[in-house]
């Protein structure tokens, strides 16, 4: 975290206090996983049906 961030973050938690602004910097890190999370789950559901689709045909 550099200086201007830590100043922004020291400035939030004199404003709404501390658990907001450690929630908002969790949400933060958070979201950015959960869009990679997002999207591997659409990855794995397009495997599935892929293997799904192949074991029809051998079956």
């Amino acid at each position: 975290m550099d200086n201007s961030a830590f100043a922004t973050f020291i400035g939030g938690i004199s404003q709404v206090g501390f658990p907001i602004m450690i929630t908002l910097y969790l949400f933060t890190r958070f979201e950015k996983k959960l869009d990679q999370l997002s999207v591997n789950i659409s990855t794995l559901i397009e495997v599935i049906k892929a293997v799904i689709k192949d074991e029809s045909k051998q079956g």
